[in-house]
């Protein structure tokens, strides 16, 4: 907690705290004698000096002490302490040297040392209480940004794991039309300088607008589209108002890329379909592709690291956001992500 906002507190209460007494006081008794207003006045001014000597001496010692009872018997020890001092001070500090004579008002009575009594437990008690929510509040928020940095580095190596298996696959499709001397490798390496522009430039960022992404994935189909001579092969739409969204990056390519590592080459058109609509706040994304019927045992359908790192960011970046349905049906593999988007304010 801020110290700012703590002191604050602080004050707020003891202006409180002081003024009720005075108060009833005055209510009680419109004749009141200015002894006694000056006594409850000493007297508040001690109980304000009990409460921050359990605040900053006890309370550390005996929070997170796992001895209970021993914390009991600091506070009511420390009861009996303060109260020895506390008629003491007033004895010496009012009634002795300025002769106000308190004993007509029952000041020194059994019933007024009980109550003195319970207003010093009270104080001690409401003392740790206090100190007990902070340490509380603070710890709980110590592991909100634990839990925020891990993500945070959890979501780092996701995407270091990520970029070397897109290079990976991408660098052999370069190399085999270099093989070939095919005159679509200068268009290709081209490509792939802005793929890999955007990856380090852009990819650092927790969130791009949906529109760079979507630009971003173009490139990467454009890319793939040199693999195959039927323009058919690939049915890409995009639809709806990709503006004021933002979308984290790289997040929609693994689905795209395994669909053209795992997807059966030879078959009808189109082989893989790639739908992206974003409709109000909601971003529909469906990737579909045949299924090569001989899958290994140890990867079958599209299993590997690109889908794994992408269910994770998903459970990390969209909790409860995000709908994510996989289906393999009729010789096809298909994939259908809803993603609940922010809106930006004023393109920021």
């Amino acid at each position: 907690m801020k110290r700012s906002n703590v002191i604050l507190v602080h004050i707020l209460f003891w202006t409180v705290a002081s003024l009720i007494p005075h108060i009833i006081l005055l209510v009680t008794s419109a004749d009141m004698p200015k002894v006694l207003i000056i006594y409850q006045s000493v007297t508040q001014l001690y109980y304000i000096a009990v409460f921050y000597f359990i605040y900053f001496f006890i309370s550390p010692v005996t929070i997170g002490s796992s001895r209970k009872l021993t914390t009991v018997l600091i506070i009511l020890g420390s009861s009996v302490v303060f109260l020895f001092f506390l008629k003491l001070g007033k004895v010496i500090m009012l009634d002795s040297r300025y002769s106000l004579n308190l004993t007509q008002y029952g000041i020194y009575s059994p019933g007024h040392y009980a109550g003195d009594i319970l207003y010093i437990i009270f104080y001690s008690a409401f003392a740790v209480l206090i100190k007990m929510l902070i340490k509380w509040y603070d710890d709980k928020k110590a592991a909100e940004e634990k839990m925020i940095q891990d993500h945070k580095f959890e979501l780092e190596l996701l995407k270091a794991q990520l970029n070397p298996h897109f290079f990976f696959n991408t660098l052999n499709n370069i190399y085999s039309l270099v093989y070939k001397k095919s005159d679509e490798a200068p268009a290709a390496l081209m490509k792939m300088s802005d793929i890999m522009r955007y990856m380090h430039y852009e990819s650092k960022a927790e969130k791009v607008p949906l529109e760079k992404e979507i630009e971003y994935l173009d490139d990467y189909i454009e890319l793939q589209r040199l693999r195959f001579t039927d323009p058919g092969y690939i049915d890409y739409t995009v639809k709806g108002e990709l503006e004021n969204h933002e979308i984290p990056p790289m997040l929609l390519l693994s689905f795209v890329e395994n669909a053209f590592k795992h997807g059966k080459k030879r078959v009808s058109n189109p082989g893989i379909i790639i739908h992206i609509e974003a409709s109000g706040k909601v971003l529909n994304f469906i990737v579909s592709n045949y299924i090569i019927e001989e899958q290994p045992k140890e990867n079958p359908g599209h299993t590997g690291i690109g889908l794994k790192n992408i269910r994770r960011r998903l459970e990390l970046l969209f909790p409860n956001c995000h709908d994510l349905t996989i289906t393999a049906k009729d010789g096809r593999y298909t994939v259908n992500l809803n993603i609940y988007l922010k809106t930006r304010i004023n393109g920021t």
